[in-house]
C-alpha cells in the first residue's frame, strides 16, 4: 500500500525532460544597427531568462512554444533590444497533463535610450 505513492512520485520525476538546443552569439527580433553600437559599452543585464510555454492534455498539444516567444519574454522583462551569449533549452513534462517550454538564457543589451 505504501509503494503506490512512491511509484507515483517516481513516475512524476521521470516524466520531465530538459534538452539543450543551441548557443547563439547574438540574437534579436528587433531592427538593431550594430554599426553604431559598441556592445561592450552598452548597458547589459546578465542572466536573463525568457520562456514560451504551451499546455498539453492527453498527448494533445495546445500550440507549440517558439523561440521568438521566449526571446520576446526576455526582452520585455528587461526593456532590452538584443541578447548575447544566449543558450536555448527545450523543457517538457507530462503526466496526463503537461507543458512544453522553450527557454532562452543570456545577457540582454540595451542599445537604445529608455
Amino acid at each position: 500500500m505504501n509503494k503506490i505513492p512512491s511509484l507515483i512520485v517516481a513516475l512524476l520525476f521521470l516524466s520531465g525532460c530538459t534538452t539543450y538546443v543551441t548557443d547563439l552569439s547574438v540574437v534579436s527580433n528587433k531592427n538593431v544597427d550594430l554599426k553604431t553600437v559598441d556592445l561592450d559599452k552598452a548597458p547589459q543585464i546578465k542572466n536573463v531568462v525568457g520562456d514560451d510555454s504551451r499546455f498539453v492534455f492527453l498527448f494533445i498539444p495546445f500550440g507549440q512554444p517558439t523561440l521568438k516567444g521566449a526571446l520576446d519574454d526576455a526582452l520585455r522583462k528587461t526593456n532590452g533590444d538584443l541578447m548575447v551569449d544566449a543558450s536555448v533549452y527545450r523543457k517538457s513534462w507530462w503526466f496526463l497533463v503537461g507543458q512544453q517550454t522553450i527557454e532562452i538564457q543570456g545577457t540582454v543589451v540595451k542599445t537604445r535610450g529608455n
